[in-house]
């Protein structure tokens, strides 16, 4: 007589303890290389879209008849090239230089922006009302009335960086990655990144070329005036 063993029908409660112990600790291991990976990711998509705002703010300098043209803060008409504020810069920007996606403004991630990022800065293309005046902060900060000739130079002068640069040369904790990291763009269309400006290595350079300089004032020129015009100025949304 044949006798048959009874057919496992599943696992014991040490088995499945076993295994959910094993894919905790599993996961546990995997939960820091995967928060590393996505803000690696993050920070790259920070940095190509202060790219694409440099190469913008570029081509709008060289579309003066000389090569020279600049934001003006004399008004708030972005028609004619005048920003009291970042939203007015893009709208310039959009309507100048084919840079119509609102989202290269925002860094994504950021906690402290308030309302739903569109996709395009004009609402009805060219025509279009700014959106981006709903929806603050905008992520990034940047320099109008800009020296035209720096002693500094294009690689050293910067036009834009990541909102919440402290003249001590550190970032805010409410800029988009805390005092974490940050971006500067230059007037030669470059990006770099900066944990801070504070190391020798770091500094930016003064616009009269004299001197590094941890204060974005400085680089820019603020505190020596523009030589002609009205002197450079940061268009910065405060939180």
């Amino acid at each position: 007589m044949k006798l048959f063993k009874k057919a496992r029908k599943g696992f014991t409660l040490v088995e499945l303890l076993t295994v959910i112990a094993i894919i905790g600790i599993l996961a546990g291991l995997a939960m820091p290389a995967i928060s590393m990976g996505m803000d690696q990711a993050r920070r790259m998509t920070a940095s190509n879209n202060l790219g694409q705002i440099a190469k913008a703010y570029v081509a709008y300098m060289q579309s003066g008849t000389r090569g020279d043209k600049t934001i003006s803060t004399k008004g708030s008409d972005a028609k004619k090239g005048q920003a009291t504020t970042v939203a007015d810069v893009a709208e310039i920007f959009a309507r100048y230089v084919d840079l119509p996606d609102a989202e290269v403004w925002y860094v994504a991630s950021d906690d402290n922006i308030e309302g739903e990022i569109p996709k395009t800065v004009l609402s009805e293309g060219d025509d279009g009302t700014n959106q981006l005046k709903d929806v603050k902060p905008i992520s990034w900060a940047v320099v109008a009335n800009a020296k035209k000739n720096p002693k500094s130079g294009k690689s050293s002068y910067p036009i834009a960086w990541l909102r919440g640069l402290q003249t001590t040369g550190e970032w805010s904790e409410n800029a988009p990655f805390g005092k974490k990291i940050g971006f500067i763009a230059f007037a030669d269309g470059s990006v770099k990144s900066y944990s801070n400006l504070l190391n020798e290595g770091d500094m930016l350079r003064s616009a009269d070329g004299k001197q590094d300089t941890s204060n974005y004032l400085d680089a820019i020129g603020a505190n020596q005036g523009a030589g002609t015009g009205n002197p450079p100025e940061v268009l910065e949304d405060t939180i």
